[in-house]
Order: C-alpha cells, then sequence, then structure tokens
C-alpha cells in the first residue's frame, strides 16, 4: 500500500497542509515539539480511525478550531486506487468515508489500510504490563483476521456486563451469570486460538528480524505464550472462582489476562536486559510485525512508520536499523528524527525513490 497523497486539515498543530510522498523512502526532520509526530498520527488516524496515543478526537483538533479533516489517496499493491478520508466536530460522532461511500461501522476498516508504526512508547512492550503485550497481539492480528476483532469486542463488552455484576451488592441471578461466561467462553476460544496461531507463526519473523539487528548476539531472543485458557474450558473456569471474583469484584481469568514472555538467554527482557537491548528488542518486535503483515490476508505491503526511534541507540544498532529499513524493507516508509545527520545516512544508502521534509511550527516544507 503506497500514501501518494495526504491532506491535513486542523489536526493537532498542523492547520493545513498538502503533502505528496515518495513510494520510497519520506524523512521528516525538525526540532522536538514541531509537529513531525503529528504528521504521522494522522496517517495512523486513517488506518485505525484513532490517534496512535488513543487521545480522544477533540483533543486531536487544532486549538481555537472545533473540527479536523484529513484525506489519503493511496495505490494498492494490485494497482486500485483508493480515497480515505476522516472527519470528526467537536460534539460530534466522526465519520469516516473510503471511496466516498461511508462506514456504517468504523471497525470494518481496519486491516483496509495496514500500518506498522514504530515509536519510543514501544518501549512498554517489553519493559511495561500484560496490557501492551495483548494491545499489540490485538493490532496484529486485527489487521488481517476481522472474526477475531469482532470476537474481541464482543468479549469486552461481556466482560464489562460480568463485572458489574460481580461488583453488585445484592446476590447475582446466577442463571444470568452462566449466560454471561458461556459467552465469554465461546469469544474466548476465537481469541486464544488465533494468538497462539500468531505466536506460533510469528515468532520465525522475530527471530530472523533481530538476528539482522544484533548478527553478533550471544543471547537468543524468544517469546512464549501464556494463557489461562491453557487449563481447559474459560466457562468452568469461570463458574469455579465465581464466589472469590465478587470478593475482589472483577474477572480474574480470560484471555484479558493473556501475555507474551519476552526472554534474552533465557532471562526475562524487561528485568535483565539493558537500555539498548530493550530498545532493539521492541524494534525487532515491531519489523517484525511489518514482515509478518506482508504475507497476511490480500498481501498488502503495510505502511512502516518509524517516529525517533535512534536516540538512545548505539552507532552500530543504528547503522543496522538504517541499513535494514532503507536497503532491505520494500514498502513505503516514513521517518522522523531531529538529527540530521541520520536521516541523511539513509537517504545516502536509500537504492530508490525518497522525499524529504521540514517541519517547524506544524508548517511541512519539501527540501
Amino acid at each position: 500500500m503506497i500514501l501518494r497523497r495526504l491532506s491535513v486539515l486542523n489536526y493537532r498543530n498542523i492547520a493545513e497542509a498538502e503533502l505528496t510522498f515518495s513510494e520510497g523512502v519520506n524523512c521528516l526532520t525538525g526540532a522536538n515539539g514541531q509537529g513531525k509526530t503529528n504528521l504521522l498520527d494522522a496517517v495512523y488516524f486513517l488506518s485505525f480511525c484513532k490517534s496512535s496515543g488513543g487521545a480522544p478526537d477533540a483533543l486531536n483538533m487544532r486549538h481555537g478550531e472545533d473540527f479536523f479533516m484529513l484525506t489519503g489517496h493511496y495505490l494498492s499493491d494490485s494497482g486500485t486506487e483508493e480515497k480515505v478520508s476522516c472527519g470528526a466536530r467537536r460534539g460530534q460522532r466522526k465519520h469516516l468515508r473510503r471511496n466516498d461511500k461511508e462506514y456504517s461501522r468504523l471497525a470494518d476498516h481496519v486491516g483496509a489500510i495496514p500500518l506498522v508504526m514504530i515509536s519510543p512508547g514501544d518501549q512498554e512492550l517489553v519493559s511495561g504490563q500484560s496490557d501492551a503485550r495483548r494491545r499489540f497481539m490485538n493490532a496484529v492480528i486485527a489487521q488481517y483476521d476481522a472474526a477475531y476483532l469482532a470476537a474481541a469486542m464482543r468479549y469486552e463488552r461481556t466482560l464489562k456486563q460480568r463485572n458489574a455484576l460481580l461488583r453488585e451488592d445484592t446476590p447475582v441471578d446466577a442463571g444470568v451469570m452462566d449466560v454471561l461466561e458461556q459467552m465469554l467462553s465461546a469469544d474466548a476460544e476465537v481469541l486464544y486460538a488465533a494468538r497462539r496461531a500468531f505466536v506460533n507463526e510469528f515468532t520465525p519473523f522475530f527471530a530472523d528480524t533481530y538476528g539482522r539487528l544484533c548478527p553478533d548476539a550471544d543471547e537468543l531472543p524468544a517469546i512464549a505464550f501464556s494463557s489461562h485458557f491453557e487449563r481447559g474450558s474459560l466457562a468452568a473456569l469461570l463458574a469455579d472462582y465465581r464466589e472469590r471474583e465478587r470478593i475482589v469484584g472483577h474477572t480474574l481469568h480470560g484471555p484479558h489476562r493473556d501475555d507474551l514472555l519476552l526472554t534474552l538467554g533465557g532471562y526475562p527482557v524487561r528485568h535483565e536486559g539493558s537500555q539498548g537491548q530493550t530498545k532493539t528488542f521492541f524494534i525487532a518486535l515491531k519489523l517484525a510485525q511489518y514482515a509478518f503483515l506482508r504475507t497476511k490476508g490480500e498481501r498488502r505491503t503495510p505502511l512502516l512508520l518509524l517516529d525517533d526511534i535512534f536516540d538512545k541507540l548505539d552507532t552500530q544498532r543504528v547503522e543496522r536499523i538504517v541499513r535494514f529499513v532503507s536497503g532491505g524493507m520494500p514498502g513505503q516508509v516514513f521517518i522522523t528524527d531531529t538529527d540530521r545527520s541520520h536521516v541523511n545516512r539513509i537517504l545516502a544508502d536509500t537504492k530508490g525513490d525518497y522525499r524529504h521534509f521540514h517541519v517547524e511550527r506544524g508548517a511541512i516544507t519539501a527540501l
């Protein structure tokens, strides 16, 4: 998938922009706080109908304005032209259109414009709590498995209902609870099977990517999947723990507690990894996500967004990522950085087409 042109109006600190991009590498440089990440976030929004940081739509509107509008013109791997536009007005629901036809459900758009974004916040994948790793699995699988996304959304709704009943002071209707637990168990089976298959398929992509970024590493990286569902039917587990869960007021078992166990040399990266190892690990996870998604669904190449990822990496790691991105990654890449030297190296190593933009106070200028 290629983003040929992007129109931005009142998004974050970008008042207005009409941009034409290279089909290869696009670099955006400028000081911190000028709007580089905001532009990448606009690209992200057109793929997922939300900000990459999860900010409410009202906070994505430029100060003093009551709406924003984004429009992207794309070219698919098969040569089909696509137009995606999304707008939101304060106090109203957002509208998303693909080829001028409005979606009735925003979830139906997920996966239509595949995208992978890597930013410093992704360190939470390694050093953070399990919810960051579940979001990672959800973000990958939902882009090629619509049944998984539907099951995940149903599961979350049912889980909220069960938790609300667990917190009630009055006795809970056992029949109602039985129905909710059967519903949770049915959707949990879909989530568990998809996540288990994902980890099995994804691990070789990750091992290859990490090896290319760290060819001289002594420690071998590994990913393992941990789930309560491995103990049997979730419905039976929930029934057994129902009274105990009434005491704590929430559901203790299910796919909302799944996790990925990330190790380096047999030890948890979050506890044993250095700053450089931790950053390399999560970057390898995300670059492997990009390579993995290229093999799924209709084999549409995702957009790749790299937001300020070179900071706090040693020279060798930076050079390997530069070579990996500029020479070994097919498809369209967007890169932001405050350091022109990193960008200059990327552009010097780029074998194909590229464009360079400067960002200052929300204004984006092609160089």
